[in-house]
């Protein structure tokens, strides 16, 4: 039998850092701005909760860190965010692209079951700075 999932104050804190960032967070951002309120290990089984539940979507940037970022439409098991993901050169933020991802075709016998794209350039206050 599957335990319900308690909402509890930690929970709610990350959703809350989650709800109020204006780009994607890696788990060390958001213990930063959680004033290590809790410990790492808490945070990242929070997070991956998130993820299994549909509320939060994780990606892989090129520096090798998990970033995090809300869901849109998502569900248990269904994640629907197979959009790309934009790194600023200059101010390191990582946005999400509201575009979904070209569907590449694959060889007979292979199934899509997520896709990811990480896009580094410029964002558009950085660009009109120069």
């Amino acid at each position: 039998m599957d335990k319900a999932k308690r909402h509890t104050k930690t929970k709610q804190m990350v959703m809350d850092v989650l709800d109020n960032a204006q780009s994607a967070l890696c788990q060390e951002d958001i213990g930063a701005r959680l004033a290590r309120e809790m410990d790492r290990v808490t945070l990242y089984r929070i997070l991956q909760s998130f993820c299994d539940d549909g509320k939060v979507h994780k990606f892989f940037g090129d520096n090798g860190k998990t970033y995090y970022a809300r869901c849109r439409d998502c569900s248990t098991g269904h994640h629907h965010d197979n959009h790309p993901h934009f790194r600023c050169l200059q101010c390191d933020t990582i946005t999400c692209i509201a575009r979904p991802l070209a569907a590449q075709p694959l060889p007979s016998g292979y199934r899509t079951a997520s896709a990811a794209s990480l896009i580094v350039g410029y964002c558009p206050e950085c660009e009109n700075e120069g």
